[in-house]
């Protein structure tokens, strides 16, 4: 049973298409998988990113948190501060006044020799 020419022929033509046909199908393959690999690469860089926006979000959020715990302690201490300086300031006042009211006496007669004639 041997083939004739022509179906040796034919089936060199087949064998022939269907090599074609793989190699389409191989190269057709790869394409996809450079797709699919661009895809994949494309896809890491975006949650990299995201991920890198949200740490940075993160960070400034903690940071606005800690500055606004830092000022508030810093108000809080310059009020103790100002309270503190402003009692030493009264109580500097009032000193003032009472050596001024006993001294009072002696102003009073140092402006009025300074005034009035002598009295001989």
């Amino acid at each position: 049973m041997s083939e004739t020419a022509e179906e040796v022929e034919k089936t060199e033509v087949t064998s022939s298409s269907a090599e074609d046909m793989l190699e389409m199908i191989l190269m057709k393959e790869d394409e996809v998988k450079q797709r699919v690999q661009r895809a994949e690469n494309e896809a890491q860089r975006m949650v990299e990113e995201a991920k890198l926006d949200a740490a940075h979000v993160k960070r400034e959020s903690v940071n606005e948190d800690i500055g606004a715990e830092i000022r508030e302690k810093e108000l809080a201490k310059a009020a103790v501060e100002a309270e503190k300086v402003k009692r030493d300031c009264e109580a500097e006042a009032a000193e003032m006044r009472k050596k001024g009211m006993e001294r009072v006496d002696e102003a009073i007669r140092i402006v009025l020799e300074g005034v009035l004639p002598p009295r001989d």
